[in-house]
């Protein structure tokens, strides 16, 4: 790569809160390295299959845009003392048909041949042969139509491996089927189908680029129906990462996708298609989309796999319970100086041990609701955690309160409560009886803070989790934009029972996604919304029906 002085990025590059962030801290933008990029693709690489066949390669806008992102962004490394690339690591989610395995291996054969690192090594990995071979087709028959690549480059028939004498460096297969003791590889990776990978792969692929200059793990996939699987993981981090949840300068995410939250109405209409399809009008053809959407309309289970194959919508049970565009718009800038001395009703969220603790204070206004939350957690959490969540982050900016050690100090959550008892009026104090009981009593008994048991069950949580759910919807509810709390909120799930009450479903203890904040909150509207006795009849009944 040329020594030349990179620039600020372009207003074109700020595409998400990731790159606002990244400009700030110093990255800039390097154009010549795009340059570079799409004049080898364009000038060396030749389609081998369809109506274009042995043509030059024409790069889509989209396919553009993506380069451009991905090589433009550089930064300073004081390791190698120079510029280096911004992205490591990226994640693709475009539907079917679009062009991605093209896509995916004329990205492989620029790292291999074009990138300028001696020795380099590539791989195209798969969750097992048959599609990792399916990608790695693309790139070795791309190498045989080019005249100049065809003479650069070797290929070993049995294997499909390409080899570049000149600079020494391979592209070859990983699968995910045969990797037993591949642990230890070096180089970058572009996997296929991520939503079909499982963690094992991903294990073995963490880390192979650690000790280069300018790696490159490229994920690219359609969506798929597992919540819990590897590729959600992905999808759900890289969106946290480009709404600026997580803090990640080192991740690029690209998504083509309908609205997750879309109607069977909305998907039939064409704008979704477009938003969805990059390559609708070039790679896939009008007519042929609008007879596979009225093909999948046959059967439920037919339009279900439609949506996920062809707008990239995730399918599966559980869906999110609060919509992002409802949240934000319930934002408003206010402090807690601002509320002080009103009324308030206090819900707290006490964790046993190395989980996150919320208190979230409620104020009531007639028929408007104000939430100030606090948060709490371990400082070892922090460090076990420090990959799948912003939390040294957000403690650093002052929205996270950090304890001594692996367990949570319960010393500091009663210091809290009383100190917003000097500064509210605390009409109630509303706690979890498993795991609040002993400490609520002392601030009752030495801090006369009057407090209310509430029992986590469905009947309980029904009438206040439906009612915070309505006041977000008509805009009764503000929040202060505290990013713990909105980052709780966006991916906070709910459970129904047989009699439609539903309830905030907590993650299972290993996932690091927590919702604290939003029990803690419908704990606390419970009382706010109801001063005068029970919510329901089932308040005062232990039956739990579900």
């Amino acid at each position: 790569m040329t020594n030349h002085k990179p620039k600020k990025p372009p207003a074109r590059m700020i595409q998400d809160a990731a790159d606002e962030r990244a400009k700030a801290d110093g990255c800039l933008y390097d154009q010549q390295r795009v340059d570079h990029v799409i004049e080898f693709m364009t000038e060396h690489l030749r389609l081998y299959e369809g109506e274009y066949a042995g043509q030059p390669v024409q790069l889509m806008k989209w396919q553009i845009d993506l380069f451009s992102r991905l090589f433009g962004w550089v930064k300073w490394s004081k390791d190698w003392d120079r510029y280096v690339r911004r992205f490591t690591r990226c994640g693709l989610w475009v539907p079917k048909k679009n062009g991605k395995s093209p896509t995916c291996a004329m990205l492989g054969l620029y790292l291999l041949i074009a990138d300028g690192e001696p020795g380099q090594k590539v791989f195209s990995a798969a969750k097992d042969g048959r599609q990792a071979g399916i990608m790695h087709a693309h790139a070795r028959h791309m190498v045989e139509q080019s005249p100049v690549l065809s003479k650069e480059l070797k290929i070993n028939k049995a294997t499909g491996r390409i080899y570049h004498e000149l600079s020494r460096s391979t592209y070859e297969v990983l699968a995910g089927d045969n990797i037993r003791g591949q642990h230890g590889l070096n180089g970058s990776v572009i996997i296929d189908e991520v939503h079909v990978v499982d963690e094992r792969l991903a294990r073995v692929l963490e880390y192979m680029g650690a000790s280069r200059s300018e790696p490159l793990q490229f994920e690219a996939s359609t969506a798929g129906n597992n919540p819990e699987g590897y590729a959600k993981k992905q999808f759900d981090y890289g969106q946290a990462v480009s709404e600026g949840m997580i803090y990640d300068d080192s991740f690029l995410f690209i998504n083509y996708s309908a609205p997750q939250t879309a109607t069977d109405s909305e998907c039939g209409k064409v704008g979704t298609w477009k938003k969805a399809n990059p390559g609708l009008g070039v790679t896939i053809k009008r007519a042929e989309f609008e007879t596979s959407y009225k093909r999948a309309q046959r059967s439920v289970a037919d339009f279900t796999s439609w949506k996920q194959l062809r707008l990239n919508i995730w399918q599966s049970a559980a869906n999110p319970w609060l919509r992002k565009t409802d949240w934000e718009k319930c934002g408003d800038d206010f402090t807690a100086a601002d509320l002080t001395g009103q009324r308030c009703f206090v819900g707290l969220d006490l964790s046993r041990t190395r989980d996150m603790t919320a208190i979230v204070c409620v104020f009531r206004d007639d028929d408007n609701y104000k939430l100030l939350p606090y948060f709490f957690l371990p400082e070892e959490t922090v460090k076990d955690h420090a990959n799948q969540a912003s939390y040294q982050q957000w403690h650093d900016r002052g929205f996270l309160q950090l304890t001594a050690g692996n367990v949570l100090d319960y010393a500091v959550i009663e210091k809290k409560v009383a100190e917003l008892s000097e500064q509210f009026d605390i009409v109630e104090l509303v706690y979890d009886p498993w795991s609040a009981e002993e400490l609520t009593q002392r601030l009752e008994l030495e801090h006369y803070i009057p407090r209310t048991q509430f029992k986590q069950t469905i009947s309980n949580f029904a009438a206040p989790t439906a009612e915070m759910e309505r006041l977000v919807l008509n805009q009764n509810l503000t929040h202060p934009r505290h990013p713990v709390l909105t980052w709780q909120a966006l991916h906070t799930q709910t459970k129904s029972d047989n009699n439609n009450n539903y309830r905030p479903v907590k993650p299972p203890n290993a996932n690091p996604k927590k919702i604290d904040g939003i029990i803690a909150a419908v704990m606390a509207l419970s009382r706010a919304i109801s001063e005068q006795g029970p919510l329901s009849y089932y308040e005062n009944n232990e039956i739990e029906l579900a």
